[in-house]
């Protein structure tokens, strides 16, 4: 049985497997996930923060992806990774990988704030937007927004239950986990990280306001289904998040490593998904600037790979408020995201044209045989005459000139003559 879901979260992986360069490329990506994975979970299982190893290592691979992108976007990918020959690849990858460190020492070293900007503010916030981004998108559902013709009341009953549920859950977790721990306020920075929760959780609230105006709104679309699903995936998200702000620190958290490690993966691979689906849909738009594959894939390489070693690289800073800053940074950007996409759908559905209204039932039809009917049945209008012929001065060839007389034969005269002289 065929899943439109996961047949179309298939087709966009496939862009990354098309050629061995795309190949290489995914391969390269996914050891330094690996690495980075590795190195988080023995420093949580050994109590030693590796964070700092973590940056100043795993900071290569962002660096190496950042340059590959460089170069496809002026297609010179091919200098890069071979489209032939894994082995070829390899040999270029030794060099590039080299050049990799070089910059990266340069940019920790002597411009960290350039460092700044380009993973911190370009890679880990620009991969937390840009998942926000992704899912909301999917969730409006622009091209799967049919009417529905016969809807059961259960079915609108458990979608309505769903967004009920997403209060719930929102709510919930932040008074349960602030009850079970209160002690987080005696902690530096402990009031912060508090209020910084408390701003999520409103940030989260209000979104789901506007998401059942649109749920409402669309009730009788395949739109209004998704948004109330967008709803509940957002509401675990928050609640997951508020978990890992105001949770007890204890060492080791192998549930929180564990989740944390499958939802990193699911957005690294629900992203590439998506990149993929779109590139596929606009490869046959006639626009001048086309991007290339390459350059699709290094740069949601460069942006994923930089979020891993950011989010890393915070553990390393000692209080509260940094050690858990991504998690913080997370739950205020994904729902505000997802908020700002709302409201933004809202103003330009108030902009769109009103729909038809539609034809009553009992209205007559108009065929080709009903329009010639009526065009039978029309009589033709009658062409009035030219002025220039109605009011012309010239006779007519075959009408004698009025006042002249008649011609009299040559017969006639001769005999009239005749009679004269008699």
């Amino acid at each position: 049985m065929d899943v439109p879901i996961l047949t179309r979260f298939i087709k966009g992986l496939r862009l990354f497997f098309e050629s061995k360069r795309l190949r290489w490329f995914s391969l390269i990506f996914l050891l330094s996930a690996i690495f980075v994975f590795l190195l988080r979970g023995i420093s949580d299982l050994i109590a030693i923060p590796l964070s700092g190893i973590i940056a100043v290592i795993g900071g290569i691979f962002p660096t190496y992806f950042m340059l590959a992108a460089f170069l496809s976007l002026f297609g010179l990918q091919r200098f890069f990774a071979s489209e032939e020959s894994y082995g070829r690849s390899f040999a270029l990858f030794i060099p590039w990988i080299a050049v990799s460190t070089a910059v990266y020492a340069v940019l920790f070293i002597f411009t960290p704030g350039l460092w700044f900007f380009l993973f911190f503010i370009v890679a880990f916030f620009g991969w937390i937007v840009f998942q926000a981004f992704l899912s909301s998108r999917s969730a409006l559902g622009y091209a799967e927004s049919v009417d529905i013709k016969h809807r059961s009341k259960i079915v609108t009953v458990f979608f309505g239950a769903l967004y009920l549920v997403s209060y719930a859950i929102i709510i919930g977790a932040f008074a349960i986990l602030f009850i079970l721990n209160p002690g987080i306020l005696l902690i530096e920075t402990g009031w912060i990280v508090v209020i910084a929760a408390l701003i999520g959780v409103l940030i989260a609230l209000g979104y789901n306001f506007i998401n059942g105006i649109l749920i409402l709104r669309y009730r009788n679309k395949v739109m209004g289904d998704n948004l109330a699903l967008l709803g509940l995936f957002i509401a675990f998200y928050v609640a997951y998040f508020l978990y890992n702000v105001l949770k007890e620190v204890t060492g080791l958290d192998p549930i929180s490593l564990i989740v944390d490690i499958g939802m990193s993966i699911f957005f690294i691979l629900y992203a590439m998904s998506s990149v993929g689906l779109a590139l596929s849909s606009r490869a046959e738009l006639d626009t001048r600037w086309k991007i290339s594959k390459e350059l699709a894939a290094t740069m949601t390489f460069f942006l994923a790979s930089g979020y891993l070693v950011i989010e890393a690289a915070f553990e390393s800073l000692g209080y509260a408020i940094f050690e858990r800053g991504p998690d913080i940074i997370k739950l205020l950007l994904f729902p505000g995201v997802a908020l700002l996409m709302a409201l933004l759908f809202i103003r330009r559905a108030g902009r769109a044209p009103p729909e038809p209204t539609p034809i009553p039932e009992d209205a007559p039809v108009l065929t080709e045989e009903t329009e010639a009917e009526e065009d039978s049945d029309e009589a033709p209008a009658e062409e009035s005459p030219a002025p220039e012929e109605e009011f012309s001065s010239e006779p007519d060839e075959e009408e004698e000139i009025s006042g002249e007389e008649e011609a009299i034969p040559e017969e006639d005269i001769e005999s009239d003559s005749k009679l004269e002289l008699d």
